[in-house]
């Protein structure tokens, strides 16, 4: 089975079913389930997969709004960096009082703390913490996929000017991003999958123009 993406909602996030290095052929987790339950659901049918739990870069709406239904259908759990808490419960911080038709608070998750950390490491998944974009923004290494939510896109940058936002973390995030394997495949929370090599090579926020002058350029 290999990484799959399903773009979903309005907002066109990238959802991924990724595999489990240690779990049986057919299990896998999910990334960023955004605001299509069917879809998601669908596929993993399709394809005879079952879900072990939910992985999520952050708590905006646009990413987190099939997680409940697909918590109860699969009864799997969600994990979420702790950081990011207040953005889940609160829907003005999660947007989705302004992104969506009705209001979300979520109030079922378990936070991403060092001894989950050290469960998800022995199923292959590294968390980095990599906020800026909010402050509990996660990228998740696997294999030799990254997931960066939306710190880092091809050819671009997740904004800070959110609730949370915060343009020097994400300077320093994306610095710590840039210092991984330059050949991890980035696998954004929005837009086409790209390499950190060739952001290196073309993203103006991979700079070190950029990384450098950090929150100057916001």
């Amino acid at each position: 089975m290999k990484v799959k993406k399903l773009i979903l909602g309005f907002y066109s996030v990238n959802c991924y079913i990724v595999p489990l290095e240690s779990g049986h052929e057919d299990s896998c987790f999910i990334i960023d389930p955004g605001a299509d339950f069917n879809s998601i659901r669908d596929y993993l049918l399709n394809e005879k997969i079952y879900p072990e739990f939910i992985l999520n870069s952050h708590g905006h709406y646009d990413h987190i709004a099939a997680v409940k239904e697909l918590m109860d259908y699969y009864e799997i759990p969600f994990y979420i960096h702790s950081k990011d808490e207040p953005v889940l419960r609160d829907p003005a911080k999660n947007m989705s009082s302004l992104l969506g038709s009705n209001t979300l608070s979520l109030e079922t998750y378990t936070l991403i703390d060092a001894s989950l950390q050290k469960k998800l490491e022995t199923m292959g998944i590294k968390i980095h913490e990599t906020p800026g974009h909010t402050p509990g923004s996660i990228s998740i290494e696997t294999g030799n996929n990254l997931f960066t939510g939306d710190l880092l896109f091809r050819g671009g940058a997740g904004r800070t000017d959110l609730w949370g936002g915060d343009p020097v973390m994400l300077a320093k995030s994306l610095a710590k991003i840039k210092s991984l394997d330059k050949n991890l495949v980035v696998n954004p929370g929005h837009g086409a999958t790209t390499t950190i090599e060739i952001e290196i090579k073309n993203n103006f926020y991979l700079s070190p123009e950029f990384l450098e002058g950090g929150a100057a350029w916001f």
